[in-house]
């Protein structure tokens, strides 16, 4: 019983101290990195909410910002942030917020860089104003980084598991350096594979409806869970009916207010699809594929706790997805909190995937602003650096490289999802 407690005591002083390295390293990121309008477009319209009462971007927007052909975040996403504007302009009195977002509408139509932001706020506390618009993300960062610890089958997976999430280098550059959205939604995949382990399909859907609400890629989870979780064909078509009425009711008060304005979301999901030939072949190969996991979702749903398998048919579908289009840096974020509870029982995966994110890097962040460039809050000359592509360009052809590696990608996620689906059928996933 006593050596029972030793461990047990071990375990928690192991997952306090993970916390402690992941929150340090998040907390210096935070106020000293930017990279231009990301952040502050993010934050305009709902702090135009909070003050101005302005509640629904999209037709605002399109009324009087046409350069913009839209928010590039769904409903849900803009009431989060809009709870965290609440905050910062109700109750924290934010003056010298209110005055960096009310400047920054007039930079974004121009296109200008991090360095013009900086400049710019250099006198409106800009440190302490970026840190704020950064820590909603630690809500859900924090509460993805729970739920792995309870979705783990054993207590040294699930300190694994954290410990990836933790020292996520993709999580550091595009949520916390960047200042994307990512992580929130993320947490609702992450969040209804946990109600799905927990036997609660319909909260499940819900999750993922609202992440879609977000971010386009969790609506593309939704049929195969439902095709997985239902166990004949009238609850199938309820779990569906469910995911539906949510979308619908996240979506019908802007669309009353500002009609197609609020689709412009969807529509910018085309700007990320390979051109010529290819997008149609890649997308016919992910249509094939995509059909071929949701028939065999409807076969998984007669075995034992068919939820077991739900974190597979998750990643799968996810490297899909990264199939059919170029995938950016910053959508890794999306699969990474899947892929920290397969790594651990699975190395050689493991290092596969590290060569994924190392690719990635190479191939999308390759402008000064997205390297030491972010670091330009703390000094402008970090601007001036070399980029690793810039230094490797001196000795090769980096256009060849980009090349080669862009069809590497390709061939990699098709391998990537392979890998996953016949980890599936080896073993299914437990959750204790």
């Amino acid at each position: 019983m006593a050596k029972e407690k030793e461990t047990l005591n071990r375990y928690f002083l192991l997952i306090i101290k993970w916390t402690c390295i992941g929150l340090a390293i998040r907390l210096l990121l935070m106020p000293f990195t930017m990279h231009g309008q990301d952040l502050v477009f993010t934050n305009y319209f709902p702090m135009m909410f909070v003050k101005e009462g302005i509640w629904d971007p999209y037709g605002f927007i399109s009324t009087n910002f046409p350069d913009f052909s839209s928010t590039y975040y769904g409903p849900v996403l803009f009431f989060i942030i809009s709870a965290a504007n609440f905050i910062f302009v109700k109750l924290l009195n934010c003056v010298s917020l209110i005055k960096m977002l009310g400047l920054s509408i007039g930079m974004m139509v121009k296109s200008c860089t991090t360095v013009d932001y900086v400049q710019a706020f250099s006198n409106l506390d800009l440190f302490k104003n970026l840190f704020l618009m950064k820590s909603p993300y630690l809500i859900f960062d924090f509460l993805i980084g729970g739920i792995l610890l309870k979705l783990a089958i054993s207590g040294k997976l699930a300190l694994a598991a954290y410990k990836l999430w933790m020292l996520n280098f993709v999580v550091f550059q595009a949520v916390y350096a960047v200042g994307g959205t990512y992580v929130i939604t993320t947490f609702f995949i992450i969040a209804a594979l946990y109600a799905a382990c927990k036997k609660r399909p319909y909260l499940a859907v819900v999750f993922l409806s609202l992440g879609g609400s977000a971010k386009l890629f969790p609506y593309l989870l939704v049929l195969p869970t439902c095709l997985l979780l239902g166990d004949d064909w009238k609850k199938r078509f309820s779990l569906l009916l469910t995911a539906g009425i949510v979308t619908i009711l996240t979506y019908l008060p802007f669309y009353l207010s500002s009609g197609g304005a609020v689709f412009g979301f969807f529509m910018s999901s085309g700007n990320v699809q390979y051109s010529g030939m290819a997008r149609w072949i890649l997308l016919g190969v992910f249509i094939a594929l995509y059909s071929f996991v949701s028939i065999n979702a409807t076969k998984d749903s007669k075995t034992h706790d068919p939820e077991k398998r739900l974190l597979y048919y998750f990643t799968v579908i996810m490297f899909l997805i990264y199939v059919t289009s170029p995938p950016r840096f910053r959508y890794f974020v999306f699969v990474s909190p899947l892929l920290a509870l397969i790594i651990p029982q699975h190395k050689k995966f493991g290092i596969f995937t590290l060569s994924i994110i190392l690719m990635l890097a190479f191939q999308w962040l390759t402008e000064r602003d997205s390297q030491l460039g972010l670091f330009a809050p703390l000094n402008p000359a970090f601007l001036n650096l070399p980029t690793i592509q810039e230094i490797i360009g001196r000795f090769v052809n980096i256009e060849i490289v980009y090349k080669i590696i862009a069809r590497m990608l390709v061939l990699t996620f098709l391998v990537a999802g392979w890998w996953t689906w016949r980890l599936k059928m080896e073993e299914g996933y437990y959750v204790e």
